[in-house]
């Protein structure tokens, strides 16, 4: 707070504070403030003692809590990798993981970035496409085998069913 603040104050009617008014509280503030200030450096002489027994407890506990730290986010990481390579769904999962390339791979926001181009590159190559399962449908070749159904046709249960609604003459 500032003298000039004090005697700039208007009380209504042109009334102002008297000196001795704002030398009292001039005296006041300069009191609180100065206990303040005592308490500031009370605190910081606190926390200085507080890190210093700290250290003596135990002086490596900031390497410590680093290394638990940097554990922890490659767990989080080794874990949405295999989430991910699961995903991917692999005959398996392991020897899809022994063929990537970790180097280039990071770990933001819970998901593994630079996967995806891997898992392409592996699922399309020559040598690793037989990792990943494909999904293929079985398809009518026109052909015949035991009993002269067509391959990938009507199971023998079905057959049976639609000889007998056509001895019973309900047709297929």
């Amino acid at each position: 707070m500032k003298r000039d603040f004090l005697k700039g104050l208007d009380l209504g009617e042109g009334a102002t504070l008297p000196d001795s008014v704002i030398d009292a509280i001039m005296a006041e503030h300069g009191k609180t403030k100065q206990q303040d200030q005592a308490t500031i450096q009370t605190l910081r002489d606190q926390l200085a003692e507080a890190n210093r027994k700290l250290e003596g407890y135990d002086p490596e506990w900031k390497a410590k809590a680093e290394a638990a730290e940097n554990k922890l986010a490659a767990q989080q990481f080794d874990f949405a990798l295999e989430r991910a390579v699961a995903e991917a769904k692999p005959r398996n999962a392991k020897a899809v993981m022994a063929l990537l390339d970790r180097e280039k791979l990071t770990f933001a926001g819970g998901e593994v970035v630079g996967l995806d181009k891997q898992l392409t590159a592996l699922k399309q190559g020559e040598d690793t496409a037989f990792l990943f399962q494909t999904e293929t449908k079985p398809t009518k070749t026109g052909m015949s085998h035991q009993g002269g159904r067509d391959v990938g046709g009507d199971d023998k249960k079905t057959e049976a069913n639609n000889a007998l609604r056509s001895a019973f003459g309900h047709g297929e």
